[in-house]
């Protein structure tokens, strides 16, 4: 099997061990807001939730238009930039708050699932040689018309892929089309993304073309 099929089966189970993941950090969660409404006294519980508020507000003014020097802008949108500062810092605010009534085992935790988080895993593996870095794709050229036409061609072109390698490269190439979209009109690809977007939809409609 050559390399891009390796990659492609390691992306297979990362993709397994991110969905694991995700399930146990949500029963984590669930448990430690449980947790933190049964124990914590309305000090910290309001805290937290002014931490997060500020928090969000920040990152929301300090976000980027993507006017050469935003690079959050090419990768995130608004709407995730904001939910995920929010969400560290309200994260953080309990589990600092519930360390103080039940100790350090559960900043221990939430240490254990960052480290143990899928990004983490992927950038352990490329490390130790476990697992082959995917291999850089150009950023996409031509008239954004064209851009938003290569989207749609190669939602049916992945239906019609025959083995793992095809879907890969096609993956890849519309991944870095949606990069090189949000690189020239972030807003317009996050009011698209908002837009109950699909994967077979057309952008178009909301990135202005160049």
């Amino acid at each position: 099997m050559g390399a891009v099929d390796g990659v492609g089966a390691v992306g297979a189970r990362l993709a397994v061990y991110r969905a694991v993941w995700r399930v146990f950090c949500g029963a984590f969660a669930a448990l430690a807001a449980v947790a933190a409404l049964l124990l914590l006294s309305a000090e910290i519980l309001l805290l937290t939730v002014l931490v997060a508020l500020v928090a969000g507000t920040t990152a929301a003014s300090m976000y980027s238009s993507g006017d050469g020097n935003g690079v959050i802008s090419r990768r995130w949108t608004r709407r995730q930039v904001v939910t995920s500062v929010t969400s560290s810092c309200a994260v953080a605010t309990l589990a600092i708050g519930l360390a103080g009534v039940l100790g350090l085992s559960v900043v221990w935790m939430v240490v254990l699932l960052t480290a143990g988080s899928p990004r983490a895993v992927q950038w352990y593996g490329e490390r130790l040689g476990w697992s082959a870095a995917p291999r850089r794709v150009d950023a996409p050229t031509g008239s954004t018309a064209d851009l938003c036409r290569q989207w749609r061609d190669s939602y049916e072109a992945l239906r019609q892929a025959k083995t793992d390698r095809q879907r890969l490269r096609i993956v890849m190439e519309r991944q870095h089309c949606l990069d090189e979209l949000g690189r020239r009109d972030p807003e317009g690809l996050e009011a698209w993304l908002s837009s109950a977007a699909s994967a077979a939809g057309d952008p178009g409609r909301f990135i202005k073309s160049q």
